[in-house]
């Protein structure tokens, strides 16, 4: 019967593993958390997990996820200070890991330099990193665009303000022939006015006689 109880045991031990490790337990509940999208409930998981930590291997590894969680919670200064925690890990490949997610966290904060550095540190890891280098490829081209958006958006602004200007310019010609007209409207106006008045006068003249007939004083042109 005891032989019996230490098999049963022995079983459990190596089918159950997880039975016997709350750590593992909390981080693969966190995981399929994570997977589900669910990224309150992971956070909740890993800092359970916390809790039953075995070594501080373990507990910065841990950082690394709860990081993840961070991150996709849009709490990305809590995941830059948990990913910076996991860089103490003596694991190159996780380095590289949190180095680029670092980068993508501050590229969410809208700081570009800090981004690219950690991209570069992530590159210093491993060269051949490829999501590093696709992101610094990106952020180059982004960088280029806008300094070509920023030429076109200063060309096409000057030769607005030269259509303006044009614009403008005629404008204040047309306003200023308008000007002419009605001055020159006006000057008719009194030319006809003085024609009426020696008209008036030459009624009340009398005719003047030479020798040739009559003579009439001639009517001007105005």
């Amino acid at each position: 019967m005891k032989y019996y109880s230490i098999i049963i045991v022995l079983f459990s031990l190596i089918f159950f593993p997880a039975w016997l490790d709350p750590y593992e337990d909390e981080v693969s509940k966190g995981n399929t958390f994570m997977q589900q999208k669910k990224y309150d409930d992971a956070l909740g998981a890993y800092n359970n997990a916390k809790k039953y930590v075995p070594n501080k291997e373990q507990q910065k590894r841990l950082s690394f996820n709860r990081g993840n969680a961070y991150y996709m919670l849009k709490e990305y200064k809590d995941a830059i200070y948990e990913y910076t925690k996991a860089l103490q890990l003596e694991d190159r490949d996780l380095q590289k890991k949190a180095f680029y997610n670092i980068g993508n966290a501050y590229l969410k904060q809208g700081n570009v330099e800090k981004a690219v550095q950690s991209y570069m540190n992530a590159l210093k890891i491993d060269p051949k990193y490829g999501p590093a280098k696709k992101n610094i490829e990106y952020l180059l081209k982004y960088k280029e665009n806008q300094k070509k958006n920023k030429k076109n958006k200063k060309g096409k602004d000057k030769k607005n303000k030269k259509g303006q200007d044009k614009k403008k310019k005629d404008k204040d010609k047309k306003n200023q022939n308008k000007n002419k007209d009605s001055s020159q409207k006006k000057k008719v106006r009194l030319s006809k006015e003085q024609l009426k008045n020696l008209l008036e006068k030459m009624k009340k003249k009398p005719v003047r006689r030479y020798k040739g007939g009559e003579k009439r004083i001639l009517e001007k042109y105005w």
